[in-house]
């Protein structure tokens, strides 16, 4: 894995989440960055081995605090978001030289609600996206066009071209005999592998995007 190439993404993987992660996930492929996204295994200990790993192979990391709060009634509070992104931060104040050039992007559905839920993050850079799969594109984007040192096409044409390939990558899904609930459904790793495979063969190309 590429540490100048690889951004660690600590996000929800609910179904409602879906759609948003899909988007973000597009994003970082799109510009041509490698999403690192931990597998769900069985052991706790083995996962956080696996998550710190990611962590220090990984020279940018989005993390999503959004869904902190319970999902229903009765239910306690998520803490695995702001749990992996204390262990992305401390890596970068007291990791290796190489983890000093670490960057970080902090989401929140709402401008300014990290105040009110975990208000030491303020020196970080935060966006919020509203729970909106284009704002979350418009979010990253702009994050990536202040960090990385190229040009980074607009927001409008990242998430015009993520719509098309919407309909390119179901297609192909379809026409490789998945129904539509198997595609509904698809595992973040399928649909990463998905996502590769129809950019070998771009509508528009990301290289071919120059600042006027």
């Amino acid at each position: 894995m590429s540490f100048e190439k690889n951004v660690f993404v600590n996000c929800p993987f609910d179904n409602e989440y879906r759609p948003m992660l899909r988007a973000l996930i597009f994003t970082i492929l799109y510009l041509e960055l490698e999403p690192q996204i931990a597998s769900t295994v069985s052991s706790a200990n083995i996962r956080i081995h696996q998550i710190i790993k990611l962590i220090r192979s990984s020279k940018y990391s989005i993390h999503d605090i959004s869904r902190c709060e319970p999902l229903k009634t009765g239910d306690l509070p998520r803490f695995n978001m702001p749990y992996e992104m204390g262990l992305d931060i401390g890596s970068y104040e007291f990791g290796a030289r190489d983890l000093k050039k670490k960057k970080c992007l902090v989401l929140d559905k709402d401008k300014y609600r990290y105040n009110a839920v975990i208000s030491d993050i303020s020196g970080q850079d935060i966006k919020d996206h509203n729970n909106d799969p284009e704002q979350i594109v418009a979010s990253a984007r702009e994050w990536f066009f202040a960090i990385l040192n190229r040009p980074v096409p607009p927001a409008s044409r990242i998430w015009a071209i993520y719509s098309e390939y919407q309909l390119k990558i179901n297609a192909s899904l379809i026409a490789n005999r998945y129904t539509q609930h198997e595609i509904d459904n698809l595992s973040t790793t399928e649909f990463i592998k998905a996502v590769k495979l129809e950019l070998h063969t771009p509508i528009i190309g990301p290289i071919t995007f120059t600042i006027p």
